[in-house]
């Protein structure tokens, strides 16, 4: 560290951090030799030079951190502040302890215990040791917002209220109620403990309802009660949960002309699962990417307890290369297979839309009894696009869009690629997928992606339902 710093030791740095008389002792040696002589009495008129600089390497200079307070926060917890300032206590060099000390007022942050906190580092009473304390703003305690969401090719209007810092260490209650165009009602509760301190690591219970409108692809209601807990952390790698659900599903008020297949999933079904989940998001942008890869693999398995028994597997990778002036080269892979005794319609896979093959219509590719899509125990997607810089426009958030998407769905039953000699079937089913091309305007929001394609069908089944022409795709995560 160069002495500008330490000779200014009432200096504070850009990030809320003061740091004063921490260096006297590592500085007294070194400088003593530089220090400029005093002025005799009666001086003579002369040019005195500047004391030299002195650099102080603050990894090796040994110290502890003695005491520590914090005012401005209404609540906080003993264990809690316990676990946060752990770490600080241990340092063992100026440097260590610098780096630690901000780091817990990150998480004070991250937590919502405090909007801003200032760090202020005193040479202590006790010998090579250090006093830290925090000036903070407290939080706020609770939170009320409404919004519009959209994604997987669905609007919702919804209201949120946030309670934050229940019980002084950082918990959070959110309770959302949302309406939209196929989610008839839907209401979610969740309570949000931060485990050892670290808003990186999260236990979290969740309560939830909602009615789906089903109509438009499949002559069905679907009605969910969902209790679960998981537990989340996020690390360099990427971040991972393991999950606990139980959820009662209902298929109800089907319609007149629903068919055979709809029929017999209907009624109740009680669910019991683990499932884990790995996701790995390096890319510059979530919803227009232009460099970096995402990765995600989720697994479930159901049976432990409940009347359904099944295993689940999804997988979502992409990839993202800009080629330089603009242009931007993505290709996406999605695949997931589900396997048991008897699957259901509310577990199964669907295929097409917007957001997912484009040219198709919502859930258009796979398998279908009558007018009913009833999904698919194993499918495939791949999407490749081009993103182009647009003549005459100097917004970077609108680019043209070259895309081609294919992708596939089936049954593992005697309706689909379990019946017997269907060898045949299943090589088309791995070589000739449903396909279609377009091109179309990209916007990208800074909460979401916008879509305007121009779509044209390739190759479709019998039972696809392609559509043509233009289609608005309004979303998060595009194939």
């Amino acid at each position: 560290m160069a002495s500008d710093t330490a000779t200014n030791p009432g200096a504070t740095m850009d990030d809320g951090f003061s740091v004063r008389s921490i260096f006297s002792e590592a500085m007294s040696s070194s400088s003593a030799t530089n220090a400029p002589r005093a002025p005799p009495a009666e001086p003579p008129r002369r040019v005195v030079p500047p004391p030299a600089k002195t650099t102080v390497d603050v990894s090796r200079t040994s110290t502890r951190v003695s005491r520590f307070s914090i005012s401005g926060v209404s609540r906080i917890r003993q264990g809690f502040l316990s676990s946060l300032l752990q770490p600080a206590f241990e340092a063992k060099t100026i440097k260590e302890a610098v780096d630690e000390a901000r780091e817990a007022a990150g998480k004070l942050r991250a937590l919502g215990i405090a909007k801003a906190v200032v760090v202020q580092m005193d040479k202590s009473a006790d010998k090579d040791a250090l006093d830290v304390h925090f000036h903070c703003q407290d939080g706020s305690r609770y939170i009320i917002k409404t919004g519009v969401d959209v994604g997987d090719s669905e609007g919702m209007a919804s209201v949120t209220g946030r309670l934050n810092n229940i019980w002084g260490g950082g918990e959070s209650f959110e309770a959302n109620y949302a309406r939209g165009s196929k989610t008839q009602a839907a209401f979610q509760g969740t309570l949000s403990i931060p485990v050892e301190a670290d808003p990186r690591k999260k236990i979290d219970i969740v309560a939830n309802q909602a009615v789906l409108d089903n109509r438009p692809y499949s002559s069905h209601d679907e009605l969910r009660r969902t209790l679960s807990m998981a537990y989340r952390a996020e690390g360099r790698s990427g971040s991972h949960e393991v999950l606990y659900s139980l959820s009662w599903r209902d298929v109800c008020n089907l319609g007149a002309k629903a068919s055979p297949s709809l029929r017999t999933d209907a009624g109740h079904t009680l669910k019991s699962s683990l499932g884990y989940t790995f996701t790995c998001d390096n890319r510059d942008s979530p919803t227009v990417p232009s460099t970096g890869s995402y990765a995600r693999v989720a697994a479930e398995f159901a049976g432990i307890g409940g009347d359904v028994v099944f295993g689940k597997s999804h997988v979502e990778l992409q990839s993202n290369q800009s080629l330089g002036r603009g242009y931007v080269l993505s290709s996406s892979v999605h695949g997931g297979l589900l396997w048991g005794p008897q699957t259901s319609i509310v577990d199964r896979f669907f295929v097409g839309g917007s957001t997912s093959v484009r040219g198709f219509e919502y859930r258009g590719i796979g398998p279908r009894d009558g007018e009913d899509s009833i999904g698919g125990d194993v499918f495939y997607a791949a999407g490749l696009s081009l993103l182009t810089p647009l003549p005459f426009v100097t917004n970077d958030a609108l680019k043209g869009h070259l895309w081609a998407n294919a992708g596939q769905c089936a049954l593992l039953d005697r309706r689909g690629l379990g019946r017997p000699g269907v060898s045949g079937e299943i090589a088309r089913f791995l070589t000739s997928p449903s396909a279609s091309v377009g091109f179309g305007l990209v916007y990208r929001h800074s909460m979401v992606r916008v879509e305007l394609s121009c779509c044209l069908p390739i190759v479709a089944t019998s039972t696809d339902r392609p559509k043509s022409g233009m289609h608005f795709g309004l979303g998060f995560q595009f194939l």
